[in-house]
């Protein structure tokens, strides 16, 4: 897919930041398709700044954007991303929520980690970045998810990626359990990547166990990647004109 960071961004990468994947797009274009971003959105877990950045330029800076991230070089990358493509970003240092308090949004889109720690350390994806998403992946998504309402306006939207190489039943209960409804909105699958393929036993063993899981088709590995909005407003398809 890779639309957005050729098209909008001009992008600067750290190998200690999380890169941008085809996740980051999926959940871009998911966000472009069926919603009309406007008054205030939080990216949590923002990493680069893409996603944030790509929806500001789609939009038309329609929406005060915020973003948190865990250090301060995070940040600063952030900032210096806003200011390369002339974008305002409220960017602050912080675990998830922290540096918001009480601060209420009308859109969280969740950019943290999700993929089964062993996984991510199998995985391109990650290089020098940590992953502490746990053994089955749903440590940090679920974090997002408990303290989103909190965070969130009476009509605010939740949109999170659920990976199926995490135990996705067990985010999507999750979710069910803190919002009133819960919507698969896209999905995308993905071929394994090459160099993962020295590791087919680990991820077999994670599959048995439940922890994650693929298919396997014409002797290709495929994984995919949902993109799922929650939140409680029975009025929440008209007003933010979804699309599904």
């Amino acid at each position: 897919m890779k639309l957005f960071k050729n098209k909008y961004i001009k992008l600067e990468l750290s190998s200690n930041v999380f890169h941008p994947t085809g996740t980051s797009d999926l959940l871009i274009e998911t966000i472009k398709d069926n919603l009309r971003l406007n008054g205030t959105v939080l990216d949590v877990g923002a990493g680069s700044g893409y996603v944030g950045i790509a929806l500001l330029k789609i939009f038309k800076k329609k929406f005060k954007l915020s973003a948190s991230d865990l250090d301060k070089k995070t940040i600063n990358l952030i900032k210096l991303n806003a200011k390369k493509n002339c974008v305002n970003i409220n960017a602050k240092e912080g675990d998830l929520f922290k540096p918001w308090k009480k601060e209420k949004f009308n859109f969280i889109i969740n950019d943290v980690s999700g993929i089964a720690e062993k996984i991510a350390k199998i995985s391109p994806w990650f290089n020098r970045v940590s992953c502490m998403a746990g053994e089955d992946g749903t440590k940090l998504v679920k974090k997002v998810i408990n303290e989103a309402d909190n965070h969130l306006l009476k009509e605010g939207v939740l949109i999170f990626p659920v990976l199926s190489f995490s135990n996705t039943s067990k985010i999507i209960k999750y979710a069910k359990n803190k919002f009133k409804y819960v919507k698969k909105i896209s999905s995308k699958q993905w071929l394994l990547p090459k160099t993962m393929y020295k590791d087919i036993a680990t991820l077999k063993k994670l599959k048995k166990k439940k922890i994650i899981n693929y298919k396997v088709n014409f002797g290709m590995l495929l994984w995919k990647t949902d993109i799922y909005f929650a939140f409680n407003s029975s009025s929440i398809n008209k007003k933010l004109n979804l699309k599904k």
